[in-house]
């Protein structure tokens, strides 16, 4: 335990308050959620999710959104955003992440980006390709 807590330490002075951006990904039911809360707790972090099904309301089945108590521990943003019947892009994710991590950063708190959706990743650190709107 001494070890883990040594590691927790040394990264809580690595932290700066403008540039970091942690990043927990990985597929569905290898304990992202567990990590990000035990790892929010410790480092006055909070969970800004990155999975493309959990933005959505109602779809709590087969999502695996983190409890109502781990969302009571540490704030948690990006879930339960838009109504099942209405769209979210890749560009949504990313503006709606970009003002998220901007508000937690304010606090001077440290966020901590969780989920399996590798194009929601890729779209907010390296950003989308400016092409047409959406041909209906």
């Amino acid at each position: 335990m001494k070890r883990k807590m040594g590691a927790v330490e040394e990264l809580k002075n690595r932290l700066t308050e403008k540039d970091i951006l942690l990043c927990i990904l990985g597929p569905t039911a290898v304990g992202k959620t567990d990590l990000s809360v035990e790892l929010a707790g410790q480092i006055d972090g909070e969970v800004v999710s990155a999975d493309s099904r959990q933005v959505y309301r109602y779809m709590d089945i087969g999502t695996a959104k983190p409890s109502p108590k781990q969302r009571e521990l540490v704030p948690h943003h990006l879930i339960d955003c838009v109504y099942p019947d209405e769209s979210f892009s890749a560009a949504d994710f990313q503006r709606l992440a970009d003002k998220a991590i901007d508000e937690i950063k304010s606090r001077g708190r440290i966020p901590i980006l969780v989920g399996g959706t590798g194009l929601y990743f890729r779209a907010l650190v390296d950003g989308l390709f400016e092409g047409p709107e959406a041909d209906e």
